[in-house]
């Protein structure tokens, strides 16, 4: 075993020097003692609780449900407002559908009559004005395919010439708008002006009568 040096038996001395004081002043129980090493006792783990409406942290309004919450409206750059009771969420819901209202109403004369929808067949127009302006459409379109050896169908179905007739457009953004025009805008820019043009004289007696309904 190697000797120890100066300053260990030096140490060793002051310790044992140090125990005596202690033991005499009655501080026995201050000395340190060999303790087993083990590890810290680990937490039990805490699961968490689930609960069938939001949790309320507070004290105040611990009893009081948490209020449903929606996005009642957003921009085009991302900005949102939120709504936040069943009353405002039913509220939301009846202004869409008035809104929804308003813009059939814009899209179809007779919606304000409440004569129908928008006509997707010859036999949905009313008798009279609509339907000889059908035809003056149909038959500019039969002209059209016969020209150019195409299909009918391929120039306008017979829905998109009813939407026309109920719309009376006056341009090619107008005429995008009904049904079977819009998309890459192949058809307007094609036929849209012959289109225009077979609607033109028909204009102010269809909507004589669509008024009169």
């Amino acid at each position: 075993m190697a000797e120890l040096s100066a300053y260990e038996l030096q140490r060793a001395a002051n310790i044992v020097i140090n125990s005596e004081k202690l033991a005499a002043l009655g501080l026995s129980s201050i000395l340190p003692q060999a303790l087993k090493a083990q590890a810290p006792p680990k937490r039990p783990k805490r699961e968490p609780a689930y609960t069938a409406v939001p949790e309320r942290r507070s004290s105040r309004v611990q009893a009081i449900a948490a209020s449903n919450i929606y996005v009642e409206s957003e921009t085009a750059g991302g900005t949102i407002k939120v709504g936040g009771t069943i009353k405002a969420l039913a509220g939301q819901r009846k202004k869409e559908a008035a809104r929804a209202a308003e813009r059939a109403a814009l899209e179809d004369p007779l919606v304000r009559f409440s004569l129908g929808e928008m006509p997707e067949e010859e036999k949905h127009l009313l008798e009279g004005a609509e339907r000889k302006a059908f035809a003056a459409l149909y038959k500019v379109k039969r002209a059209k395919a016969k020209e150019i050896q195409i299909e009918g169908y391929k120039i306008a179905q017979h829905r998109s010439l009813c939407e026309v007739v109920r719309q009376l457009p006056a341009n090619h953004e107008a005429l995008a708008r009904c049904w079977g025009f819009g998309g890459s805008g192949v058809r307007v820019q094609k036929y849209g002006d012959i289109f225009l043009d077979a609607l033109a004289p028909h204009v102010d007696h269809v909507r004589a009568e669509q008024e009169a309904s």
